[in-house]
């Protein structure tokens, strides 16, 4: 055998070799599969919202109020304390101080500088059913059905006093504040974006509508992502946010009720679908890494490194952890197929074709 054919068969054997590699890699992604997997569960009924700051997570519900959980060890929450005002719908906590949006009794603040013990401060209701609230400072937002978005100095704490409102009389469920915007969650009209540099005076400047049940709203730099109780989640542009544009949604036919997205991941409390855990690196063509169900009902999640804190409304506060397995196969990928190779003498020809496969 000479040594051009030695030649040519190892040439050949390498071209092999690098293209049976290059058939089995996914091609186009980066994304390592994360896969969740439950390693504790605090038992409390209708549970609603969590924040978690450090090893103490914050559970809003309809049976206990709000209850306090040491989350120092995942694997066995226990509860250092409560205070029940009536059915809690949403939490924010700053600076040692809770914003408790209480569905039945408005705006309620109170002290959990000591979780042992946490203490009423004061509150603010004028009748409403509010549904979610956001603290930016001294100004708390609100959202309810009656009164739509309220506006509260908290500068005096003790003496909250309203000092705007925007109501155009639809039905919010969520809100969310960045710079002088407020982003609304309006059921029945989708996205709504309303200038609060004026608090005093805020009014609408832009929306978009992709169908009814928008239930929250998370904005990340200019893009807001939209999660609906009806269609799943909707990917929109606001960099001009008086014609934001729609720019892909995910929708497997569940209930979307919120979104937690960090860096290029999405992760939403599906209801009866629980959590799904969506690449968005692509906003056009958002699609499922992986998930967990264990047959309850999802409403609210906080994501902390790699712990999922997970509110259910039949098994209470949930705990995810986040492991890393091998790559998922992408949607859509290249597959190569070698067809012929031909010799004679020093040339040598490899066909060679793409499928395109989804």
């Amino acid at each position: 055998m000479n040594s051009k054919r030695v030649i040519s068969q190892r040439y050949i054997l390498f071209i092999l070799l690098f293209f049976m590699i290059l058939s089995k890699s996914n091609i186009g992604s980066t994304d390592v599969n994360l896969y969740p997997c439950k390693i504790g569960q605090f038992n409390t009924l209708f549970a609603w919202d969590v924040v978690v700051i450090g090893d103490i997570a914050y559970i809003g519900g309809n049976e206990e109020g709000m209850q306090i959980i040491d989350v120092s060890d995942p694997r066995n929450p226990t509860e250092l304390g409560h205070l029940d005002l009536g059915v809690t719908h949403s939490i924010d906590v700053l600076n040692g101080i809770a914003y408790l949006a209480n569905y039945f009794s408005g705006l309620q603040i109170v002290n959990v500088t000591n979780p042992l013990s946490p203490v009423k401060i004061s509150d603010f209701y004028n009748g409403a059913h509010v549904s979610d609230v956001f603290t930016v400072g001294d100004l708390v937002y609100l959202v309810s059905l009656e009164n739509g978005l309220e506006i509260i100095n908290c500068s005096n704490i003790r003496h909250p006093t309203k000092i705007g409102e925007y109501n155009d009389g639809g039905s919010p469920n969520g809100v969310f504040i960045k710079g002088d915007l407020a982003y609304i969650a309006e059921y029945h009209a989708g996205l709504e974006i309303v200038n609060i540099s004026d608090p005093n005076n805020p009014f609408e400047i832009g929306g978009c509508f992709n169908g009814e049940g928008a239930y929250s709203v998370d904005v990340i730099e200019n893009t807001a992502f939209l999660c609906y109780s009806s269609n799943g989640l909707q990917i929109l542009d606001v960099s001009d946010p008086i014609h934001p544009i729609s720019l892909g949604s995910f929708d497997n036919g569940g209930n979307v009720y919120f979104a937690f997205i960090s860096d290029n991941i999405a992760f939403l409390s599906d209801d009866n679908d629980g959590l799904e855990i969506v690449n968005i690196s692509d906003p056009t063509n958002p699609w499922k890494i992986s998930g967990f169900n264990d047959g309850g009902h999802t409403r609210n999640l906080f994501v902390d490194n790699n712990l999922i804190f997970l509110t259910d409304l039949d098994d209470g506060l949930e705990i995810l952890e986040l492991s890393n397995v091998s790559p998922p196969q992408n949607p859509n990928y290249l597959f190569p197929v070698i067809i012929v190779v031909i010799m004679t003498g020093s040339i040598i020809v490899i066909i060679i074709i793409y499928k395109y496969k989804k």
